[in-house]
């Protein structure tokens, strides 16, 4: 490859990694293994262009095209929107990456984008000098003038006579005699160069003067009017907050500047537990000796007319309580950041959701120290399985407690994927694979299970298959989970058919893999539900199970950019079909359009599958 190309391609993933850094940014927090793994990517390339000597790295957006360094890469049309988007909301043409940018600086970029004010002003104030934002400016250069020479002046055509232009000789003279005149004295000379008579000096002058107050006049209008509109809105945006704070509470507290309570209404009392004769006087934050109240009060309570106030809020109670009222409450803004309304929930339902998140927690922790003895009990047991005697009685109980372990390490795998998909910290890791070994690879792992129910499995895969863009260890699991399935609900000398072949026409970008079954198949009623935590359902029957395992499963194909579907006749077994997006490599086609596209109003569809 020349070294063109390679530059071309550094460029290209750098692009990538930056776009991926302002999707996921908008999906999780910024510590997240996603956000953080397209960061620390961005970071990589940056400092492979500076080890190769390009030095600073400028993206620039030019109408409809996007240029790297000056150099033309790709069309705006193969842009993602969220990157068309940040240019477009901060009036950026060039952003500039310096050498030494770090993926920190990038992550401030990245949060620029819920950002309501000036992108410049917003990453000097995180200190962010190694990334800079420019503006378009234009210049339009009169091609008939000469380089350098003077300006064109148009003849006037006034009818002056060339006796006329004398006195404009004697300008600057004049223009350096009213520089040093007050205004009135410089009035007076100007009216004196256009006429002699006295008389018609006075009358000019009364003239200039009142269409000088004219103007002074209209001026201080347009400009007190725009301080009227800006003093009426800043006076609307104080009622509306107040109003809309005031509504979150009955109760109603006086205090004086210095926070000492001077007033309490009926329902302040009620909830301090305590009468106004009892705590006139005393400080607000007193309240807050009550183990089960929260005081929240600004640090500056006396308002000031010549400086800005502090904006800190000082907070007493318990910290428990403090963060779960916190929690109850969301505040509505509208564009301009300015508070219009809230939403709050009962503070026994955010408890609830704090109790449903150690629980989650809990799983996650007991999962993983289950594992590691459950591991040990079943290589015990196979190494007592191979050495008992030949007493067909004691194997089969040695066989069965196997089997038992494998199925309590599958209910196990099944949880511990549920937890983490759940927090978020299931991460893929796709790359380019062959589907036809990862077909392969997963029913011979299941090939032992489904000979000991006496079924026989297949694997057929389609000639010359392209390649995919996937995790394999995932896929494979996918596949896995869906053998599995077939398995249980496949009578006795029943076959299990894994496929995998090209996708056509509008699916021409997926390669599908299929796992085909001759069991006892799902009823139309309850093939919507199949999908769902929790359900596990055949041939009308509930069989044993987390009933996790499809939920799971769909999750792992959606989040790699895939599909799932199934096909059932009722008593004719079922096909689940599994597509995944071809591997594209690393030419001139971008990889963004593998990157999901956010939507703030609707969440992702595995979120709405997993409940939460």
């Amino acid at each position: 490859m020349t070294e063109p190309q390679e530059q071309k391609l550094l460029w290209l993933n750098f692009l990538k990694a930056f776009t991926r850094a302002l999707v996921q940014i908008n999906l999780y927090k910024p510590d997240h293994p996603q956000v953080r793994q397209a960061l620390d990517e961005g970071q990589r390339v940056l400092a492979q262009l500076a080890e190769a000597g390009t030095g600073d790295l400028s993206v620039t957006l030019d109408n409809d095209k996007l240029l790297i360094n000056g150099t033309p890469l790709l069309s705006a049309d193969k842009l993602p929107n969220s990157l068309k988007n940040l240019y477009a909301r901060f009036r950026i043409q060039t952003i500039t990456f310096a050498a030494g940018a770090t993926g920190d600086d990038m992550l401030a970029i990245c949060q620029m984008q819920a950002h309501k004010g000036d992108g410049k002003a917003f990453l000097k104030e995180r200190g962010i000098d190694r990334i800079t934002l420019n503006e378009a400016i234009y210049a339009k250069v009169n091609a008939d003038a000469p380089a350098g020479g003077p300006a064109v002046v148009n003849p006037s055509s006034s009818g002056r006579s060339a006796a006329a232009a004398a006195p404009a000789a004697e300008a600057p003279k004049v223009a350096e005699k009213i520089n040093s005149q007050a205004f009135q004295d410089a009035m007076t000379t100007v009216v004196s160069r256009v006429t002699a008579d006295p008389a018609e000096q006075r009358r000019v002058m009364e003239i200039l003067t009142s269409k000088f107050q004219e103007e002074i006049e209209a001026a201080v209008n347009r400009a007190l009017d725009g301080i009227r509109r800006e003093k009426k809105k800043v006076e609307n945006d104080m009622v509306r907050a107040e109003s809309v704070m005031s509504s979150l509470a009955d109760g109603v507290v006086v205090v004086d500047n210095d926070g000492k309570i001077l007033m309490m209404n009926p329902q302040a009392e009620a909830i301090s537990g305590k009468p106004l004769a009892q705590l006139s006087g005393q400080k607000i934050v007193d309240l807050a000796q009550i183990a089960d109240q929260v005081v929240s009060l600004a640090k500056e309570i006396k308002s000031s007319d010549k400086e800005d106030i502090s904006k800190e809020v000082s907070k007493a109670g318990p910290a428990d309580v403090a963060e779960t009222v916190k929690k109850a409450t969301a505040i509505i803004q509208n564009q301009d950041g300015k508070i219009v309304g809230t939403v709050s929930v009962p503070t026994d339902t955010v408890k609830m959701k704090q109790v449903e998140q150690l629980q989650q927690d809990f799983i996650a922790t007991m999962t993983h120290e289950l594992r590691s003895p459950l591991t040990s009990i079943k290589a015990a047991l196979e190494i007592m399985s191979r050495e008992a005697p030949e007493d067909q009685g004691a194997r089969g109980i040695l066989n069965t407690a196997i089997r038992n372990t494998e199925r309590l390490n599958s209910i196990i795998t099944d949880i511990l994927d549920f937890s983490k998909l759940q927090s978020g910290k299931l991460v893929f890791h796709q790359e380019d694979n062959a589907a036809g070994d990862i077909a392969k690879e997963a029913a011979e792992a299941m090939k032992a299970w489904a000979s000991s129910k006496g079924l026989t499995i297949a694997v057929r895969t389609a000639p010359e298959l392209p390649r995919i863009y996937a995790d394999r260890r995932r896929t494979v699991q996918v596949l896995i989970n869906l053998i599995s399935n077939a398995i249980k609900f496949t009578p006795q000398g029943g076959t299990i058919t894994v496929a995998a072949d090209a996708g056509r026409d509008a699916l021409a970008n997926f390669v599908f893999f299929s796992v085909t079954d001759t069991g006892c198949g799902i009823k139309k009623e309850d093939q919507g539900k199949i999908f769902e935590k929790f359900v596990q359902v055949a041939a009308g029957e509930k069989v044993g199970g987390t009933g996790l395992g499809l939920a799971i499963t769909k999750a792992m194909v959606v989040m790699q950019g895939g599909r799932i579907t199934v096909e059932s006749e009722y008593g004719r077994g079922a096909t689940f079909r599994v597509g995944m997006p071809l591997f594209k490599g690393q030419g001139e086609q971008p990889v963004f359009e593998q990157l999901p596209e956010v939507k703030q109003e609707e969440k992702p569809w595995w979120k709405k599958l997993l409940g939460f």
